[in-house]
């Protein structure tokens, strides 16, 4: 009975040593340090390369600029929601009716959101148009 007196005592040992737990959290907060170190040097690469990449990346740069151009309208809803928007120039926070900004004096161009009416989703930020009781987005009620 050699070998089961051996693995019973490799069970007590391992009861003995630190929590395996332990050892998940570091395993993941190093994970999510791994993800965003990766993410800061894509990032920096396509900041200096953002036409000049190979092939075999136009797939995932594309999905980046798709996804960074989708983050930026979802934002400017979210500041019209708030009757807010930035100025293209110093992106400085200012009242969305402007005309010029109240911080570097640029004449503001026209929301393509807020041509359909000005109006847009309390709950989520997306355009509606005039008529429009429900959000097609999220469905919540407006108004």
């Amino acid at each position: 009975m050699g070998f089961l007196d051996t693995l019973q005592g490799m069970q007590g040992r391992r009861e003995d040593s630190a929590p395996a737990g332990q050892f998940d959290a570091q395993i993941a907060e190093t994970e999510r340090q791994l993800a965003a170190q990766f993410a800061a040097v894509g990032e920096l690469y396509l900041k200096k390369h953002p036409n000049d990449y190979g092939q075999e990346y136009a797939e995932y740069v594309d999905e980046v600029k798709k996804l960074a151009e989708q983050k930026k309208l979802l934002e400017q809803n979210k500041l019209a929601a708030q009757g807010l928007r930035l100025c293209e120039s110093c992106h400085q926070t200012i009242p969305l009716d402007s005309v010029f900004c109240n911080k570097c004096g640029a004449k503001m161009e026209p929301l393509e959101a807020a041509g359909g009416g000005g109006r847009f989703c309390q709950s989520c930020g997306a355009p509606m148009r005039g008529g429009d009781v429900f959000c097609c987005e999220c469905g919540a009620k407006n108004g």
